[in-house]
C-alpha cells in the first residue's frame, strides 16, 4: 500500500532562502556548462592523419629537375569561389609564437622557410603549390593549403618540400613528407567552401638533417585582426608566371569575408595558380607571424587572393601535426 505523502510545510524565511540559493546554484550550473561547452569545443576539433608509407628516398628521387619543371599548378579545381560580404572576427583568443631562425643564421629568414611543395595525384600527374615551414617541436611540420596535401577525394602522394627553390635549384635539398593532415573540415567540406582549406605536411629529415634546424621555422598566429598589413609569398606558376621563382605581395591590408560556412580574408595580390599554400605574414616589431595562405580567387573580387581565416581549427590542426 502507498504511503500518504505529507507536504513539508517551511516558514517563509527559510522558503526564500532555499529559493535564492537554488538560484545562485542554477547560475553557478549554467555558468560551468557554458565553460565546459567551450573546454570540449576548443578541443573537437577533428583533424585526420594520413601517415605516408613510402621511402623517403624513393619520393625525393621522383622528382627530378625535369619533372619540378614540368609539373603543372594545382589551383586549376579552384574556380571563382563566392565570397560575401564582410563578417565580423572574434579575436579575444588570439594567439602567437615566434619563430625560429636557422642554426646557420641565414639572413634571409623568414624566407629561407618559404618554399615549393610537389605532389602528385592518384593518376600519376604532377603538380605544385607553396608552403612555409613552420616552428614546431618536431621540427618537421609544413603549412600549406588542404587542396595540397588532399584533392579531388583523396589523399596525394610523393610529397616533398623545397625551400628556397628557384629554377630548379634547391640550396638545402628537399624533404619528403611521412605524413599528411587536415582538419575534417576539409575533408567533408561541399563544394566552394574553402573557408577551412588547411593542410599540413610533417616530413622526415633529409641527408642534411631536421627542416627547421636547417631553414629554421616561422613564428605563427591566429585569432588576429584582420585590418592590417599582410605579406604574402609563393611560387605562382599560372601565366603570366612560371613558377621557378618566388613572388610577393607586400603590405596590402586585409578584409574579412563570410564564405561558406565560416570566414577567409583578402587582400589585393596578383599570383597564381602553384601560389596555394605560400604563406601570409603580419608583422609585429622585427618579428613574422605566418597568419593566413594563398587558397583562392573570386570573380567577385578580382585582382584579389583568399585565405582562409586561421582559427582555432588552423591550430588544432598545427598542434596536431607538431606532436606527430
Amino acid at each position: 500500500m502507498p504511503r500518504q505523502q505529507r507536504r513539508i510545510q517551511l516558514p517563509p524565511v527559510s522558503t526564500m532562502f532555499l529559493w535564492v540559493l537554488g538560484g545562485v546554484y542554477l547560475v553557478y550550473l549554467m555558468a560551468l556548462g557554458n565553460v565546459l561547452y567551450t573546454w570540449v569545443s576548443a578541443r573537437t576539433e577533428t583533424i585526420i592523419e594520413h601517415p605516408v608509407n613510402t621511402n623517403p628516398d624513393v619520393v625525393v628521387k621522383h622528382w627530378t629537375v625535369a619533372s619540378m619543371r614540368a609539373a603543372t599548378d594545382a589551383d586549376q579545381q579552384i574556380g571563382n569561389a563566392p565570397a560575401f560580404p564582410q563578417g565580423s572576427i572574434d579575436t579575444s583568443k588570439a594567439a602567437q609564437q615566434q619563430g625560429q631562425p636557422p642554426r646557420n643564421g641565414d639572413p634571409s629568414y623568414p624566407l629561407s622557410t618559404v618554399g615549393k611543395v610537389f605532389f602528385s595525384n592518384n593518376a600519376g600527374q604532377d603538380f605544385v603549390c607553396s608552403g612555409t615551414a613552420v616552428a614546431s617541436l618536431n621540427q618537421s611540420v609544413v603549412d600549406t593549403a588542404g587542396h595540397c596535401v588532399y584533392w579531388n577525394g583523396g589523399w596525394v602522394q610523393n610529397v616533398i618540400f623545397c625551400p628556397l627553390y628557384e629554377n630548379g635549384n634547391t640550396p638545402y635539398g628537399c624533404w619528403a613528407a611521412r605524413d599528411l593532415e587536415a582538419p575534417s573540415d576539409w575533408i567533408d567540406a561541399k563544394p566552394n567552401d574553402y573557408h577551412h582549406d588547411f593542410g599540413m605536411a610533417i616530413v622526415a629529415p633529409n641527408n642534411q638533417g631536421l627542416l627547421t634546424d636547417l631553414v629554421g621555422g616561422a613564428g605563427w598566429a591566429y585569432n588576429q585582426a584582420v585590418n592590417q598589413p599582410f605579406y604574402a609569398y609563393g611560387y605562382p606558376a599560372g601565366h603570366p608566371f612560371d613558377g621557378q621563382t618566388r613572388q610577393s605581395c607586400e603590405g596590402s591590408l586585409g578584409t574579412s569575408w563570410q564564405h561558406g560556412s565560416g570566414t577567409v580574408v583578402s587582400i589585393p595580390c596578383n599570383m597564381t595558380g602553384g601560389s596555394s599554400g605560400g604563406p601570409w605574414f603580419i608583422k609585429s616589431g622585427d618579428n613574422w607571424y605566418l597568419n593566413g595562405h594563398n587558397d583562392f580567387i573570386s570573380s567577385l573580387q578580382p585582382g584579389h587572393m583568399f585565405s582562409p581565416y586561421y582559427d582555432d581549427t588552423w591550430y588544432a590542426l598545427y598542434d596536431k601535426a607538431q606532436h606527430t
